[in-house]
């Protein structure tokens, strides 16, 4: 284990997660079972007072992990001096491959899942009767199963990455002709794949603002809601899709150039050549993450008293989304430019 400050402030992280959200795991999912439709007020009432405490030490620990993301990398970044043969993050994940692959796949996955229940908590508070806390105790159990998974991830991950490993970097991997970013889309859209990646980039990213703009916009003029699950559900799925292309774009295409390297090809690198890179990132990750909160909110106003606070709540969900697209698409659209 490597110590300084990052890494003792991640552990630190990682120890009040996996106590506070094993406890509130289990205390959730005993009580969402016993919150059933027909129970007593008196019931519900005690269920109530029991649960107070759990969603608040919740709310306080997955706001903490909301913000985990991006300071896991910085933990990574501050462990590049210790380790032979690491240029940037990418030679430090490769000390424990498996591990780390593991870590960054649960932290997008374990962001929606917050995000999604933080909205239906914020929901529920608004209403009279706590016509969502069933929905709400029974999320909050699944998502602290996958939060306690993904702290015990990154905590072996601190631990096991030991001083003065040998790695080899992003040059062995990012800059070959048949890395796998290449590959695929090549064999998909031929020769031209990072013209057509371009393309696909600016022209997918401006559909996704007009998208939801013009969603947003007839949820403010339709009180009929029959419509809204399943074109939230579209939206969302258009967002990873478009996800899918900006990740691909950014390291066949534009990464190399905003690095002012052409043949190098490594997201770690860009982050740490043109570090305001990072608040691009996170504007898009916020989009992406917002189509996907508002896919909850819509589900959790399917009830009469939440309707119209659901609604509200998609119409500012995908205001966010709108707003950071933007941002994002500017920032890089700039970046190109000064190139």
């Amino acid at each position: 284990m490597i110590l300084n400050v990052f890494t003792i402030t991640e552990l630190f992280i990682e120890l009040v997660t996996l106590i506070v959200m094993v406890w509130a795991g289990i205390l959730s999912l005993v009580l969402g079972l016993r919150w059933k439709p027909g129970a007593s007020r008196a019931a519900k009432v005690a269920i109530e007072e029991r649960s107070h405490l759990v969603l608040l030490m919740s709310v306080i620990v997955m706001g903490i992990r909301l913000v985990n993301w991006p300071f896991f990398y910085a933990t990574l970044h501050s462990l590049i001096p210790d380790i032979e043969g690491a240029m940037c993050i990418f030679g430090v994940t490769q000390v424990e491959r498996k591990l780390c692959l593991i870590a960054e796949l649960l932290k997008p996955i374990s962001f929606v899942l917050i995000g999604a229940w933080l909205v239906i908590h914020m929901l529920d508070e608004r209403t009279e009767t706590s016509v969502l806390m069933r929905s709400k105790l029974l999320l909050l159990s699944l998502t602290s199963a996958v939060v306690v998974g993904e702290s015990l991830v990154d905590a072996m991950l601190i631990l096991r990455t030991a001083p003065g490993t040998m790695v080899t970097c992003c040059t062995t991997v990012t800059d070959i002709l048949d890395r796998s970013t290449a590959v695929v889309p090549q064999s998909l859209l031929g020769p031209q794949y990072s013209r057509i990646l371009s393309y696909a980039y600016v022209v997918g990213n401006m559909a996704m603002i007009l998208v939801l703009a013009v969603v947003r916009a007839f949820m403010h003029r339709s009180a009929a809601g029959t419509w809204r699950g399943p074109v939230c559900i579209m939206v969302f799925i258009a967002a990873l899709l478009n996800a899918v292309i900006f990740v691909l774009t950014q390291i066949e295409v534009h990464a190399p150039v905003i690095m002012h390297l052409p043949y190098h090809r490594c997201l770690y690198c860009l982050w740490q050549y043109v570090p305001d890179t990072l608040l691009m990132y996170s504007f898009f990750v916020l989009a992406t993450a917002g189509t996907g909160w508002a896919v909850a909110a819509e589900r959790a106003g399917r009830t009469g008293e939440t309707a119209q606070i659901s609604r509200a709540y998609v119409r500012r969900l995908y205001g966010l989304s709108a707003f950071c697209l933007a941002g994002a698409l500017i920032m890089n659209t700039v970046h190109l430019f000064m190139a």
